[in-house]
Formats: C-alpha cells, sequence, structure tokens
C-alpha cells in the first residue's frame, strides 16, 4: 500500500500473528520500508519477539539506518529484548556507535535494566 500511516498500522497485527512469515515481514518493513515511521514502528515490534533475527534485524538498523529517529527506536527495541540478548547489544552500542544521539539513548536504556553489565560498563566508563 503506498499510504505509510495504514503500513504503520499494520505492524502490530502483522507482529501477533502466528504465520511463520511475520516476523520475516515485520523484518522487511524495518529494514527497507521509505518512511521513516514505518521503519521505527517495525522496529518496536520487532523488539517484542526474541531471538537471533529479531536482534540482528533491530542491530542492522542501528548501524545503517539513515535516520536518527529510527536508530533510537532500534535501541530501545533492544532495551525491550530479554537481557541475555539486549544488555550485551546496548553496551556494544554504547561504546561504539559513532551518531552520539544513539550512544546516549543506548546509556539511558542500560541504565533502566538493572543489570550488573551496565553497572561494570558504567564503573568502566567513569575510571577512563
Amino acid at each position: 500500500d503506498s499510504d505509510p500511516a495504514f503500513r504503520k498500522e499494520l505492524a502490530f497485527p502483522i507482529s501477533v500473528s502466528k504465520e511463520a512469515a511475520a516476523v520475516d515481514t515485520l523484518i522487511r518493513l524495518a529494514r527497507e520500508d521509505e518512511s521513516p515511521e514505518v521503519r521505527r514502528q517495525a522496529l518496536f515490534w520487532v523488539g517484542q519477539k526474541a531471538g537471533a533475527r529479531a536482534a540482528e534485524a533491530i542491530t542492522g538498523a542501528i548501524e545503517h539506518d539513515p535516520d536518527t529517529e529510527v536508530k533510537k527506536r532500534a535501541v530501545f527495541a533492544l532495551s525491550q529484548m530479554p537481557k541475555e540478548e539486549g544488555v550485551p547489544r546496548l553496551i556494544e552500542v554504547a561504546r561504539t556507535n559513532r551518531n552520539a544521539e544513539v550512544r546516549k539513548q543506548a546509556v539511558f536504556w542500560l541504565g533502566q535494566s538493572n543489570d550488573p553489565r551496565a553497572l561494570k560498563f558504567f564503573e568502566e566508563i567513569l575510571k577512563k
């Protein structure tokens, strides 16, 4: 459909679908849709799905999407994943991402995680 508002609204019903292709569709929307709003919404729902494919799609958006707001939504999506998947990736984003806004977003969500790995990361930063 050519209407981005309609495609944005489709992300939720796709996310609750039991069809195996639903995650693939969300990942495709998150990577390829021309509308940053649609990509942000798709990333939000991808983040609700655990698993390596979801984490890879989210990390890919952080690394490659041209829109900073999409990158920040992807960081939020990482924060919603199970801690064993999300926290290490958030730490990596906070350490290495070239975009300061994206790094700040990762640090914020690490602070909300109450994860000992995040605390250790903060201690490392403070010692520098």
